[in-house]
């Protein structure tokens, strides 16, 4: 193919949206890139497989910026042929819309690889020059660099810019751009042309005396040309932008950002934005401090999750807040692990509102990151609690029987469960010889030894002062099952062997296995008898149940060792305030369960307005037996709840002599007719946010020590809850 000629321009039109795809094109610009039709529709159909790799970043971000300030563009920039030779292109552009409401870039492409090139594209574009500058909303200027900046040259919009018609331009100021420029923008073009001279590009934005309007804000675009010898001064082309209500807008956006970064200071949580077209996150200035690494990411999810910054077993949760906000979702809440200053994983809250544009399409979500991982550790730690047994770490015998029964339900073909119950032989003489402090330590030690020997095998509980329970899931046969009772047994007998005036230790084993679906209680029994069985044959051993063992009832104290409070409610409340992301509703149903299950005449929560001399009933559970109908529910003074909170030391109150409660007297207010209450504190960043109360009407019944333990258990648990509710309030 002959070379193309220098000096033939071609002529195309990309989308104005990435990737800028080309959309047409002429022969000439095929000819220019020794391209063919086929090509166009293939490899190079976007703009960035013709422009030169190295040029593609800052061509692109001068262009978007051209393009902000007028529907006009000419840039200088590489293009690289098919056949790789790469060469200078002049490339001049005008935005078109098109029927469909597309806007497109009609794009005309000069090689001025050479001055010859330059010369012809000079000679041919002042031909058209003038017809251009007078129909773009722009100020077109030819000015010589000198004090007054003299005006060689301008279209008639240049002088509209200054509320002017030419005429009296020229009789107020003559040739001169300088008595135009306000006072105290005049030291900055005055640099700026200096600079001018130097760099031959300047873009700058200062303020103008307008004719009739208060100072207006122009944006400078100059560019310097090459000076002669026989030139005085520089001459440099103008072009000049009204950016008056751009630059209001900016200023504006400033002070809501500085009032945005104070709020964000002076509070703990982190706000930020996602933009929904361009994948960005962005938080405020406050996450680069507080984490160690950027605030502003492209594609989040991708970088979060490749850099680890969000933990894995969470990272579904974190990706939801993205899939949310592209779905259309109005308002998300999620909790995630994030990574910290040092390395480690943190529990974080994330919750943000939608924001549609004027045809109803997601445009951004703006929300908050607040650090939770003080009370998820406490969440964690009461759900501890409840769920294992407080001398030994096991699991407690409620929720040993829930998960023992759990896996019965679910065997799988062909496998076995197999229970292995453990009781100390004599272990009240051991108590009654050596004191109960060697009792509980031989506990403990029973306790340490079955977790060490039953590895990741199975789970071990404490059912009863001295019975332990193995549950091996999913095994094959007993033989396991065997085996650990022969380490256990020995490991015991090895540490107290009755010697040098230490206890001797011994264990009965009763090994019961299914591989069928059989209730809990069952096969509980089973193992029962196998323990009886092994007691018979002398204890230190164990015994594997079959059906010919005789089935005499063997006696033990596990129903005597219960807990002192109910550890099945508790856990069941967990569930409940964890069921969905309504933090009212589920508080709600919690207060329902709770009040329902421990008989409570009536439970109520009330709230601190912001005037804290009142407060508001903002949750109550009452049952059949109530007998007041109360429906004040706002504006009640707060003076009764904290006279109770005077009498308590921890935060939490319980009494059954109301008479010692002053304010009782007081007509029927919130303690009108109790004859039993308890009244536990919350707070919220170390200030008092609300009360709890649990009430009891009646004469005969008095709570047992159980339900007063569950009752606070249950506030310690609520408070978390309280907190986060409180907490979305003051977003």
């Amino acid at each position: 193919m002959a070379e193309q000629k220098k000096g033939k321009t071609g002529i195309f039109i990309i989308a104005l949206k990435e990737p800028y795809t080309i959309l047409e094109c002429d022969k000439q610009f095929l000819s220019m890139m020794h391209l063919e039709i086929k090509d166009i529709k293939s490899h190079y159909n976007r703009l960035c497989n013709i422009v030169f790799p190295e040029d593609y970043e800052d061509f692109i971000c001068s262009l978007t910026a051209q393009l902000k300030r007028s529907n006009f563009t000419s840039d200088r920039v590489r293009f690289e042929k098919k056949s790789g030779r790469i060469f200078q292109i002049l490339m001049n552009g005008q935005v078109f819309s098109l029927k469909d409401g597309r806007e497109v870039l009609q794009c005309s492409c000069t090689d001025i690889s050479s001055l010859e090139t330059a010369a012809l594209v000079s000679e041919r574009a002042l031909s058209d020059l003038e017809v251009f500058s007078q129909s773009v909303r722009c100020g077109l200027s030819k000015h010589i660099c000198d004090n007054s900046l003299t005006l060689i040259w301008a279209n008639d919009y240049y002088f509209k810019l200054f509320g002017y018609s030419r005429e009296e331009y020229e009789e107020l100021f003559g040739e001169s751009l300088i008595p135009l420029i306000a006072q105290e923008d005049l030291p900055l073009v005055v640099n700026s042309i200096t600079t001018l001279l130097e760099d031959h590009e300047i873009d700058i934005t200062f303020r103008i005396r307008h004719k009739t309007r208060n100072l207006c804000w122009i944006n400078l675009v100059a560019a310097c040309l090459e000076s002669t010898e026989n030139d005085d001064f520089p001459i440099a082309n103008f072009v000049l932008n009204d950016v008056t209500d751009l630059k209001y807008a900016e200023m504006k956006a400033s002070l809501e950002a500085q009032k945005y970064e104070i709020i964000s200071d002076i509070s703990e949580e982190i706000p930020y934005e996602y933009e929904i077209d361009t994948d960005t996150l962005t938080y405020a200035k406050k996450y680069e401090n507080i984490f160690g690494r950027k605030s502003i990411y492209r594609h989040p999810l991708r970088k979060f999750i490749d850099a680890e910054y969000v933990s894995e077993d969470t990272a579904k949760n974190f990706s939801d807040i993205f899939e949310a906000a592209q779905r259309g979702d109005i308002i998300h809440n999620a909790e995630y692990k994030l990574k910290n200053r040092a390395g480690t994983y943190e529990w974080h809250y994330s919750n943000y509102s939608l924001i549609r544009d004027e045809q109803g399409h997601p445009l951004r979500a703006v929300g908050v990151l607040r650090n939770i991982d003080a009370q998820k550790k406490e969440q964690e730690s009461l759900l501890k609690r409840a769920q294992t047994d407080a001398m030994t770490g096991l699991l407690n015998k409620t929720t040993t029987e829930n998960y023992v029964s759990k896996h019965l339900k679910e065997l799988q073909s062909g496998a076995y469960g197999v229970i292995l119950l453990i009781d100390i032989d004599d272990f009240k003489n051991i108590n009654d010889t050596f004191g109960h402090l060697t009792g509980d330590e031989v506990i403990i030690e029973i306790a340490h030894t079955l977790m060490r020997f039953t590895f990741n095998d199975g789970f071990v509980g404490r059912i009863g002062g001295d019975e332990f329970l193995v549950y091996l899931p999913n095994v094959l046969d007993t033989t396991l099952a065997c085996e650990k009772a022969e380490k256990y047994a020995s490991e015991l007998r090895r540490k107290y062997p009755g010697e040098d005036g230490r206890p001797k230790v011994t264990l009965s084993i009763g090994i019961a296995a299914t591989d069928i679906s059989l209730p809990y209680s069952d096969l509980l029994e089973h193992a029962d008898q196998a323990v009886y069985q092994a007691k018979l044959n002398g204890k230190n051993g164990y015994v594997l149940y079959s059906e010919t063992l005789e089935r005499t009832k063997y006696h033990n104290a596990r129903k005597d060792n219960r807990s002192n409070y109910d550890p099945i409610i508790i856990s069941n409340v967990f569930s409940l305030l964890c069921e969905n992301t309504d933090t009212s509703n589920c508080i709600q149903k919690a207060l329902n369960y709770i009040g329902d299950s421990l008989n409570i005449d009536r439970i109520a929560i009330w709230e601190y307005q912001n005037d804290r001399n009142f407060v508001d009933k903002t949750f109550e559970w009452q049952s059949a037996s109530y007998p007041y109908t109360d429906s004040n529910t706002e504006n009640l003074s707060s003076i009764q709840w904290e006279e109770v909170d005077t009498l308590s030391i921890t935060g939490t109150y319980h009494t059954a002599n109301t008479g010692s409660i002053r304010l009782n007297n007081f007509g029927k207010g919130s303690f009108y007719g109790v004859k039993e209450f308890i009244q536990s504190k919350f707070s919220y960043k170390g200030s008092t946010i609300g009360y709890i109360g649990f009430f009891n009407y009646s004469e005969e019944d008095v709570w047992s020590n159980e339900t007063i333990e569950t009752c606070n258990l249950f506030s310690k648990t609520l408070h978390s809850y309280l907190q986060l509710k409180y907490a979305e309030q003051h977003l």
